[in-house]
């Protein structure tokens, strides 16, 4: 039996192997989110100019789908990709560089407003993969990962919702905290059931009535 094959059989290793899965998943998909959510919070909001707003929703579709297409691989077990690691940041870097260099800033100094996307066939490609974004990553792929990982159901709960209200913050602290009981609904529903569809459905339902209502 060669050494890799010993390796694989080794719960300790596999344990350390799931760490680290979780933890570029969480890096890939989170870091962006974080810090803009965080950005916003401290008195931020982003110009509502119309090729402005296009960076905007093209920087998240690319950043969103990376992040799925690692959590696929992830879940395949195909190894740690690095490489997609890195590919999530060249996806976003040049978008975030064409709205440097049309608008000289990344952002305007000025409190939260809503971002006013308005209905585009970009706001809506991004309404569709963002719950798929939001639900899978945050909510199953974590919650299931932390409870294998020997973390109780609560604990689960705590950390997706955590996670969630971390890059919500740019709506205000008071605001992400009402969000925050959607967000231990979902979760409860999910360690419970398992059943990732009826959150994603019930998410997109939440995302295209804030679109509609020009909230989004």
């Amino acid at each position: 039996m060669s050494l890799t094959a010993v390796q694989l059989q080794d719960p300790s290793v596999e344990l350390r192997q799931s760490w680290r899965h979780l933890l570029i998943v969480w890096a890939v998909s989170l870091t962006q989110p974080i810090l803009g959510s965080t950005y916003y919070l401290l008195g931020a909001a982003s110009s509502t100019d119309p090729l402005r707003q296009k960076f905007r929703l093209i920087s998240g579709l690319a950043s969103e789908l990376v992040a799925l297409l690692v959590l696929w691989y992830v879940t395949l077990g195909i190894g740690l990709l690095v490489l997609a690691s890195l590919a999530s940041w060249m996806a976003w870097i040049p978008v975030q560089l064409l709205y440097r260099s049309y608008s000289g800033h990344f952002i305007e100094p000025k409190s939260y407003s809503g971002f006013g996307f308005g209905i585009s066939a970009l706001s809506v490609t991004f309404i569709l993969l963002n719950p798929f974004f939001e639900e899978l990553i945050v909510r199953a792929y974590t919650m299931s990962e932390v409870i294998r990982l020997g973390g109780s159901g609560w604990l689960a709960v705590f950390i997706s919702v955590a996670l969630q209200m971390s890059y919500h913050l740019y709506q205000g602290a008071a605001r992400a905290f009402d969000i925050a009981i959607i967000f231990a609904v979902f979760s409860i529903y999910y360690v419970r059931t398992r059943r990732v569809m009826p959150l994603i459905l019930a998410h997109l339902g939440y995302d295209l009535h804030a679109l509609l209502a020009g909230r989004f």
